[in-house]
């Protein structure tokens, strides 16, 4: 009985750890990074035409913003990233939050899902 009480509660206990979805933040911004350079990251918003979209790609645009000094990355799997693997999320969909000084605290590697239901939200 003993047993089958501990395997009931480890299974519970397990059940959010493999949820597939993660909470994100009412106040992401999403877009792509353009490019990184030491403590300044390139971020060009999403927009929500596929037009403005490409012509953000072949025009590089968007708005530098400095990494505040806790940043914190995390990517698809919600595991951190260390802050010198930040060139390689070049062109990846990215969420970021920012701080009370207009510095990049959070980055969050976005999945296809996820950038469905932030443009959900968006409308």
């Amino acid at each position: 009985m003993k047993t089958l009480i501990t395997a009931l509660l480890l299974c519970l206990l397990s059940l959010p750890a493999m949820a597939v979805n993660r909470l994100l933040p009412a106040n992401i911004l999403a877009g792509t990074i353009s490019s990184v350079d030491n403590n300044t990251v390139t971020f060009v918003k999403s927009e929500s035409s596929l037009l403005r979209s490409l012509l953000a790609t072949l025009i590089p645009t968007g708005q530098s913003y400095a990494t505040a000094p806790g940043l914190r990355i995390y990517d698809g799997d919600n595991r951190f990233l260390l802050t010198g693997q930040l060139p390689t999320l070049v062109g990846q969909t990215v969420g970021i939050t920012l701080d009370l000084q207009g510095n990049i605290n959070r980055i969050w590697v976005l999945s296809d899902a996820e950038i469905e239901l932030l443009q959900q939200r968006q409308q």
